[in-house]
C-alpha cells in the first residue's frame, strides 16, 4: 500500500432540509488501502461515498481525489479515475452483454474497448457461467446483477473503486470469490459501504460513522 493521499475528506459537514448529518468529518484513504464504512442507516455513510464523485455536496469542508478537489469544473476528470457501484441500479438495457457494453459509448470512455475474454476471465473468478452474457437483465438474479454490475466496473480500469453494499445479494461462497478478487487489486483504492462483517473484516480498516441526534 502506498502512503500517498487518494482520497482526503477534510473537515466535512453535510445538511439536509437543516438537519446536520455529518459534522466535521476528517479522513484519509491512501492510495492503494481498501476501507470500508460501517453505521447505522442514517449515519451518512451514502452521503459520504458519494460526495468523492460530486453526487452529494457539502455543506462545509472539501474532498480530494489525489491533487484534485471534487468540484464541478473537476467533475468529468474525476469521474476517469473512479468507477462508483451503487446499491441499488436502475439498468435500461435488454441483455447483460449490452449492459456491459454501453460504457464504452461514454464520451469519458471512447478510448476504451470492449475486451470480451477479460470479461468472461472476471465472470469465472466471481462464479458466473459464461451463458450469462447473452441472458435478459430482467431474467438474472439481484446477486448475478450485483456481480455483472462489478465486472462491468472492474474493466474501466479505474484507479478508485466506490462500492455501496457490495455483498448485499451474494451468497457467502459469492462474497467470498469477491473478496478474493479485490485483494488481488493492490493498485486499486477500495471505498466500501457495508453492514456485512465478514466484508469489513477483508478490508484494510473500517471506519464507523455515528448518527447524528
Amino acid at each position: 500500500m502506498n502512503l500517498l493521499p487518494e482520497i482526503s475528506f477534510l473537515d466535512l459537514s453535510f445538511c439536509f432540509d437543516s438537519k446536520k448529518i455529518i459534522s466535521n468529518f476528517s479522513e484519509i484513504v491512501n492510495r492503494g488501502e481498501h476501507v470500508c464504512l460501517m453505521g447505522e442507516s442514517g449515519s451518512g455513510k451514502s452521503t459520504l461515498l458519494n460526495s468523492v464523485v460530486g453526487l452529494s455536496v457539502p455543506t462545509s469542508g472539501k474532498i480530494l481525489l489525489g491533487d484534485l478537489e471534487v468540484n464541478a469544473a473537476n467533475l468529468r476528470q474525476i469521474r476517469t479515475r473512479v468507477a462508483w457501484l451503487p446499491q441499488h441500479l436502475a439498468l435500461p438495457y435488454a441483455s447483460v452483454e449490452e449492459m456491459l457494453k454501453a460504457p464504452y459509448e461514454w464520451i469519458v470512455n471512447r478510448h476504451l474497448h470492449f475486451d470480451r475474454e477479460r470479461c468472461l476471465h472476471l465472470f469465472r473468478q466471481l462464479g458466473l457461467e459464461s451463458s450469462l452474457l447473452e441472458k435478459n437483465l430482467s431474467k438474472i438474479s439481484g446477486g448475478e446483477r450485483q456481480r455483472v454490475a462489478l465486472v462491468s466496473a472492474l474493466m474501466l480500469d479505474r484507479k478508485v473503486l466506490l462500492l455501496d453494499e457490495p455483498s448485499s445479494a451474494l451468497d457467502p461462497s459469492s462474497r467470498d470469490k469477491l473478496i478474493d478478487l479485490l485483494r488481488n487489486l493492490r493498485d486499486t483504492t477500495v471505498l466500501s459501504i457495508t453492514h456485512d462483517e465478514a466484508w469489513a473484516r477483508s478490508m484494510d480498516r473500517t471506519i464507523v460513522l455515528r448518527k447524528k441526534l
